[in-house]
């Protein structure tokens, strides 16, 4: 595989290694807190060269950008995160500065991505703010066509979204509308769905 592969989840690596499973409550990522990747996890699944998302694909490629750079955050940070004018981008916020959902009451711990091997795949924390720059940087008419190279395209659509937990955020721009949304304690994929929706509403307008 290459990195362009990696970038682009065409890998072949499956979305989670196979001694990592999906939880409701738990946090699959608690295993690989505070250890460098195993890369006797880096097992493909057989598919390179086929769209199949994988944070598996980027711990390793931040596992790169360590090898490279020295550090894979800095490396984000001096090529996408200060360029795009983010400056609130952080893997390991302050307690009393993070905005978790709740359930039946309680504050829902979130899980310790940024801390993790798999740190490069969903670790980093920012403001909604700063999602909106980064927004607005990313799908800025010209011919850089490399801040988005690792978007989906469909048509005239293009987006990018991720989920921890019960968070999600997504970006998604149809015809040069561009709707930006951070969801907390929704179902799966509830920030994908408000963005269509708002979309959907200002295409009819």
């Amino acid at each position: 595989m290459t990195v362009a592969d990696l970038v682009h989840h065409t890998s072949g690596l499956p979305r989670l290694p196979a001694t990592m499973r999906d939880r409701v409550f738990g946090d699959p990522y608690h295993q690989a807190v505070g250890v460098p990747l195993d890369l006797a996890l880096v097992v493909s699944a057989g598919h390179r060269g086929q769209y199949v998302y994988s944070n598996l694909g980027y711990a390793v490629l931040g596992a790169v950008l360590d090898r490279v750079h020295g550090d894979w955050f800095a490396a984000a940070r001096e090529h996408v995160l200060e360029p795009a004018g983010v400056r609130s981008a952080t893997l390991a916020p302050p307690s009393t500065e993070r905005a978790v959902p709740k359930l039946f009451g309680r504050p829902v711990r979130p899980w310790d991505l940024g801390n993790s091997s798999f740190a490069a795949a969903g670790g980093m924390w920012s403001t909604f703010e700063d999602l909106c720059r980064y927004a607005d940087w990313v799908l800025e008419s010209g011919p850089d066509r490399l801040r988005s190279v690792s978007w989906r395209r469909e048509g005239a659509t293009t987006w990018i979204n991720g989920e921890v937990r019960a968070a999600g955020a997504s970006i998604v721009n149809v015809r040069g509308i561009t709707a930006v949304v951070h969801a907390l304690a929704k179902a799966p994929h509830a920030a994908d769905g408000i963005a269509t929706a708002l979309i959907q509403q200002e295409l009819a307008a």
